[in-house]
């Protein structure tokens, strides 16, 4: 039985592990591959749409470590952006109160020089010497007193005009910086405010992108399942033909194996090298009963798929005689290998047989090439293990490595 299935796995809740770009693309191509080999016997719709499912099972899980990402880099720029308004607000408010202590101090200024601009005018005009002079001219000692206090309290008041409006102005000019200063602070914070705005609309932006991008793949996703979904009940067809023609196959190889053969050992519970890996590749499909990826439905697959270039070289994997050799239904080109004790292997979807019936080969000689013959979806080769004509696991007769 040539049919493949494999199951779609998405891990969750794993951190993400940066990949190169080849490894990306491997990555891609080997899934691309497994899911081809589960829908050998669909009509073309579907097997379009499970190259889709392929791609989007894999790109799905890196989008939403994307947007998550992304969700978190655009949250933390809005803290940001918030604490840069904050202090752009913070700023502002000083200012202001700057703005108003300057305004205070030059008002002081103001007020200052006008109580005292009588003082410091007659200061001006000699008030003092005219005092000095009219209090040398007194004549009694009592007015000559009365005269120097007047001229003490005239030359003090003097001085204590200057002295405060020479204070009123300084703390004016200090105020006027500290003005200056809260302005060019609030100028700072507005522009960091605006900055860290414009990076957290960015950021947001790239959420959005990131969103709209995973929408857009599950939608992909959800469009190639649609498209299975229609033509489920032709691949079911499809998938009953080929059990047939795995049916006839067992029988065919029974009777055209050696008489009276004994039972073959039971099934290995380990790969044992009691044949050898048939070509040059890796395994892309198991044996045995898989739950579709597209339909959820189970089937079975009766044998084990290597994926290899078109055209590589197959190898017997012991020496028997070969039993069949031709067209058969789903499987392409076959050529099935008694080996004795009950035991044969078959190689499906070749794209040559280089082999008849009835001719002797021994291990590892060339028998084919790989094709896509049959029900196929790509190059690879089918390999089946058969005991007394029924199929059974692979593995256990190869290579643990599962290599050459």
């Amino acid at each position: 039985m040539v049919f493949c299935s494999a199951v779609v796995i998405l891990l969750a809740g794993e951190p993400a592990v940066p990949q190169s770009p080849q490894a990306q693309l491997d990555a891609v191509e080997k899934r691309k591959a497994e899911v081809a080999a589960s829908l050998e016997g669909a009509s073309e719709e579907v097997k379009e749409a499970g190259d889709v499912l392929a791609q989007t099972e894999l790109a799905i899980p890196d989008a939403e470590d994307e947007l998550s990402d992304a969700r978190g880099k655009a949250a933390a720029a809005e803290v940001r952006e918030a604490e840069a308004q904050r202090e752009a607000e913070k700023a502002a408010d000083e200012l202001d109160t700057a703005v108003e202590v300057r305004q205070d101090a030059q008002d002081a200024v103001d007020t200052a020089r006008e109580e005292r601009a009588d003082i410091l005018s007659a200061t001006y005009r000699g008030v003092e010497l005219s005092t000095l002079s009219s209090s040398l001219e007194a004549e009694e000692l009592g007015d000559l007193v009365d005269r120097l206090s007047y001229f003490d309290l005239v030359t003090a008041s003097r001085q204590d005009a200057v002295e405060e409006v020479t204070l009123k102005r300084t703390e004016a000019s200090n105020a006027r910086n500290r003005a200056s200063l809260a302005a060019q602070a609030a100028e700072d914070a507005a522009d960091e405010a605006e900055r860290l705005a414009d990076l957290a609309r960015q950021k947001r932006d790239a959420a959005e992108d990131a969103y709209n991008s995973l929408v857009s793949l599950k939608q992909e996703q959800k469009d190639a399942l649609a498209t299975a979904e229609k033509y489920r009940d032709d691949f079911q067809d499809r998938y009953d033909k080929l059990q047939r023609e795995s049916d006839a196959l067992a029988r065919q190889i029974r009777e055209a194996s050696e008489p009276k053969q004994p039972d073959p050992p039971s099934q290995p519970s380990a790969g044992d090298g009691r044949f050898l890996v048939p070509v040059n590749g890796w395994k892309s499909s198991n044996y045995g009963w898989r739950t579709h990826p597209m339909f959820g439905t189970k089937t079975y697959h009766g044998g084990v798929d290597f994926a290899a270039g078109s055209g590589s070289t197959i190898y017997a994997a012991g020496s028997g005689t070969v039993v069949y050799a031709g067209w058969n239904g789903g499987y392409g080109l076959l050529t099935c290998i008694d080996h004795g004790g009950g035991l044969a292997t078959c190689y499906g979807h070749q794209s040559d047989i280089h082999v008849s019936r009835g001719q002797r080969v021994s291990a590892n000689a060339p028998i084919g090439s790989v094709g896509s013959t049959g029900q196929s979806t790509g190059p690879h080769l089918h390999f089946e293990v058969r005991r007394q004509g029924s199929q059974v696991d692979p593995v256990g007769y190869l290579p643990s490595c599962l290599c050459r």
